[in-house]
């Protein structure tokens, strides 16, 4: 007991002091908040407030510590901002050059909660049918080599909303919003998604490094002629051969060739074809340029790598119920979603530090680290803190003590008086 209480004083001071980064963002009131709800997001398992103002344990009614965590995210919109810059001002110096960016557009749905404010039309991932929802918009760093996953950024936007542009400028925004807190220039890889125009352009015209998938949907200049890219894939002859994925027993075959874009034919592209069972090859286009087999292998790898991103949404959707949120305020579903991130973002940066959380969850294999182990360090985290009875609230707020006379009792410690007999 007495080593769990060591412990969970040592990471509510991790996440006091994540917090108390945003100094210079916002006022001490909303960093309070930022510490609390995302303590609550990491204790309840939850981003529904009533779960958060329960997980936080505080000397006072439940009711009258939701109706405050409430009001302060719906009175403060600058959360998700500060939110977002704390989690890139500690994640961002560990991305490395060998380190991909998986960019990837997710979803999120709210067709059951028809007064959503802003809510507008957006893809199911799972169902494939179009719903009323969010857009979300994530970046995830990820190591070949080691397998580590960093969670960089996670934004709920609002195709409804005023000032709203298009996808396109919301994926160069973040994209530009990582960059420039990530030294160096790791590659950025996005599905099928990112093969279009306008995207094209910019990071041709930026000398951005990308890897992204080919849709079919446009023609490529190769061998004097335009041709689409699975027609570059049947003719291409499939010279090499490689591992699908690090440290895997599967191999493939693969073919490399030089491609461009009818509307930028001064500037080579590279083209990866892999032939992995399926009906149709896969195509990878990239602005850096492949020489050889054993970089060919590592841009197969590093787009399936790209997984971590689309496992983080399901981290976020099933290990802190993001659709069972019952807010309809735009602004409280932001701040909620910038904290679920930056609360993933404490896990993984402390998660060479959390053998106790690990051994909590008691998931690990002995000798055998998990590929994803948040699912794990959130058990953990929960299982650490269900035996807390206090949390931040003797921390912030001191109990009232009373306040001294202003004129002291002369005679309060004096001895008692003994009336003399005459």
């Amino acid at each position: 007991m007495l080593q769990d209480a060591k412990e969970r004083t040592i990471w509510k001071a991790r996440l006091a002091e994540w917090v108390d980064s945003a100094t210079d963002w916002v006022t001490c009131p909303v960093r309070k908040l930022m510490a609390e709800v995302t303590f609550g997001v990491l204790s309840s398992g939850s981003l529904r407030q009533s779960e958060i103002a329960r997980a936080l344990c505080e000397p006072m009614r439940l009711h009258h510590t939701q109706k405050r965590l409430s009001r302060m995210l719906v009175g403060h919109s600058e959360v998700a901002w500060a939110a977002e810059q704390v989690q890139l001002e500690r994640m961002g110096p560990r991305v490395t050059e060998r380190m991909i960016l998986a960019i990837d557009p997710g979803d999120l749905n709210r067709d059951g909660a028809a007064c959503s404010e802003y809510r507008g039309r957006v893809r199911d991932g799972d169902t494939g049918e179009i719903v009323g929802g969010y857009p979300l918009m994530s970046v995830v760093a990820r190591d070949l080599d080691s397998g580590q996953t960093l969670p960089l950024l996670t934004r709920l936007l609002s195709s409804a909303r005023a000032g709203h542009r298009s996808e396109n400028t919301d994926v160069l925004s973040v994209m530009e919003t990582v960059q420039r807190h990530v030294s160096g220039t790791p590659l950025w890889v996005i599905d099928r998604g990112g093969d279009r125009g306008r995207l094209w352009r910019h990071w041709l015209e930026q000398d951005w490094p990308v890897l992204v998938r080919a849709a079919n949907q446009r023609y490529w200049l190769w061998r004097d002629g335009a041709h689409t890219a699975q027609q570059i894939a049947r003719q291409l002859p499939l010279k090499h051969q490689g591992k699908l994925r690090r440290g895997g027993a599967r191999t493939v075959r693969f073919g490399l060739t030089r491609v461009s874009l009818r509307e930028h034919p001064e500037r080579p592209l590279s083209m990866v074809v892999v032939r992995h069972g399926k009906r149709e090859p896969l195509v990878l286009v990239s602005t850096r340029r492949v020489r050889g087999r054993r970089q060919g292998e590592r841009l197969i790898q590093a787009y399936l790598d790209r997984w971590a991103c689309e496992e983080g949404y399901r981290f976020t959707k099933q290990g802190f119920q993001l659709e069972g949120v019952q807010a309809r305020r735009f602004s409280v579903l932001q701040n909620l979603v910038a904290l679920a991130s930056l609360a993933w973002a404490l896990l993984a940066a402390y998660q060479a530090q959390a053998g106790h959380l690990m051994d909590k969850a008691r998931r690990q294999k002995r000798g055998n680290y998990p590929i994803f182990p948040f699912y794990s360090l959130l058990a953990g985290w929960q299982r650490l803190f269900q035996s807390a009875r206090r949390v931040y609230y003797h921390w912030w707020r001191q109990p009232h003590r009373p306040k001294a006379p202003i004129i002291p009792d002369l005679f309060a410690d004096s001895p008692t008086l003994i009336p003399i007999r005459s």
